[in-house]
Formats: C-alpha cells, structure tokens, sequence
C-alpha cells in the first residue's frame, strides 16, 4: 500500500521585524511615511510566506515522485507475477495432457500371443548359421594372418642378412681407409706445413716487393727534382728556360 503524505500549510509566527516594529513618534513625520513602513512589512511578510509555500511545494513534487517510481515497480512485479502464472498454469495443463494421453496408450495396447515353437526353431537355426559364418570368417582371417606374419618374417630376415653384409663391406673398407690415412698421415703434414711456409714466404716476398717499389719511386722522384745521375742533363734544361717577367 501506498502513503501519499498531504502536508498541510502550516503558518508558523514570526518574529516582528524592523518594519513591524513601533518607532517612536518623532521618527514619523508624516502619514505617508506610515503608509510606506506598513506597506514594507507586509511585502516581507508575504516573501517568507511564498518561501514557505515553494518549499512546501518541492516537498509534495519528490514525495509524488517517489510514489510514481514504487508504483512503477509494483506494476512490472504485478506484470511478471502474471507472466509467471501464465507460464506455469500452460506447462500444468500441457504436462497433464501428456499424462492422459501415456496413461491411453498404455490401456490401448493388447497384449501379443506368445510365440510358437516353430518360430523359435526357426530362429534358433538362424543364430546358429550366422554364428558359424563368423567363426569361419575369424578362421580364415587367422589363417591368412599367420601366413602373411611367416612371409614377413622371411622377408624381414633376407633384409637383415642383406644389411649386415653391407655392414661388414663398409667396416673393412673403413678399416682400409684407416690404415691408409695413418700411412700417409706424415706426408700429408708435411704438405699441410710447406703451404702454410709458403704462403707465408709469398706474403713476404710481396710486401718486400711493394717497399722496394714505394722507396724506388720515391728516390727517382728524388733524383728527378734535383737532377741526379741520369738525369744531370735536366739542370741545363732549367738553365736556358727563359723566365716569364711578372706584371
């Protein structure tokens, strides 16, 4: 259940205020005056009211929404209360239905004759026959099996005696490969050490020679500049060359 609270207006006494209060006489001069002071005190007195009356007006507007919002609440409980209701008197009526029509076909069904003799002779042989077939299928399955793991069995050992004869081939030819190399083993150091000797004297030789070439060229360049030995005559040559006079 809801409570919707009706507050009432409640006039509460104030105190007097400065305009309400009584002044003395020679403070008021004249009528006017008065009629403006009384004027004055009521104006406030209404402004408080009017506060007064706003509050109270907030106060209904969120008591009134808050009722709006737990009736809002009550009526989807009220809506899935129904829907649950609904659910659950369908699948009743449903699950009933189907009871009644089980317990039907149970008292519909006639109970069979029992079978005959011939029937289960008949049946009897058939069961056999087949039991036979398949003991004769499992037979010549093992005898196929156990022929095929002899053959295999052959063939696996041809395979083996053809590996360890390859096996001792390369044994004695590794054997032989052995002997060989520890037989020319020295002379296969021997020419291991003459190249690395020779690359080194080779690498000797060429630096050499490029020094010799660098000191060559710089004593001809040398010999050039100062007209040395063979080239004396280039002295003469810087003689008779006329000198250009400078402007």
């Amino acid at each position: 259940m809801l409570h919707i609270l009706t507050p009432s207006i409640v006039f509460v006494k104030h105190p007097e205020t400065t305009a309400q209060r009584k002044f003395p006489d020679h403070t008021i001069k004249s009528k006017r005056e008065k009629q403006l002071l009384a004027k004055l005190s009521q104006n406030r007195a209404l402004e408080k009211i009017v506060t007064e009356l706003e509050k109270s007006r907030n106060e209904w507007t969120r008591v009134l929404n808050e009722s709006d919002l737990k009736v809002a609440i009550l009526r989807d409980r009220i809506k899935d209360r129904v829907y649950n209701a609904r659910i659950q008197h369908m699948y009743a009526d449903r699950w009933l239905s189907a009871r009644s029509e089980a317990l039907e076909l149970q008292q519909e069904t006639t109970s069979e004759p029992a079978p005959r003799k011939e029937h289960e002779d008949c049946v009897h042989n058939e069961l056999i026959r087949a039991y036979e077939l398949q003991i004769q299928e499992r037979e010549d399955l093992l005898q196929y099996w156990m022929s095929k793991y002899s053959q295999d069995i052959v063939d696996i050992g041809s395979r083996l005696r053809e590996k360890c004869e390859k096996l001792r081939i390369t044994v004695a030819r590794r054997v032989e490969l052995e002997k060989l190399f520890a037989l020319h083993e020295g002379e296969m150091r021997s020419w291991l050490t003459f190249k690395k000797e020779r690359a080194a004297r080779l690498a000797r030789e060429e630096r050499s020679r490029r020094a010799a070439t660098r000191v060559q060229a710089w004593w001809r360049g040398v010999m050039v500049r100062r007209a040395l030995g063979t080239f004396r005559y280039l002295r003469n040559i810087k003689k008779s060359a006329p000198k250009l006079k400078k402007k």
